[in-house]
């Protein structure tokens, strides 16, 4: 049973995302990360707690990240 009302179905702009119960949901769109360069001193621009968003470098911000060593091995 569907909690829409049948005449959003169909609706151009109602209906436009809707998903009937029968209906599979459309996937949601893959996103490619922005190739940037690490900043250390990032600034929160717009306000929401993020840093170098959309980039492999996105932090909460007020945070930087630390280099760490590479494990050592051990070769037998």
């Amino acid at each position: 049973m569907s909690i829409v009302p049948d005449h959003y179905i169909g609706h151009p702009v109602l209906g436009k995302d809707l998903v009937l119960d029968s209906d599979e949901a459309p996937a949601a769109p893959k996103t490619k990360k922005k190739q940037a360069e690490y900043i250390p001193a990032a600034v929160d621009a717009d306000g929401d707690g993020l840093v170098q968003e959309g980039t492999e470098w996105e932090r909460p911000a007020g945070t930087e990240l630390e280099e760490q060593p590479a494990p050592e091995t051990t070769e037998e």
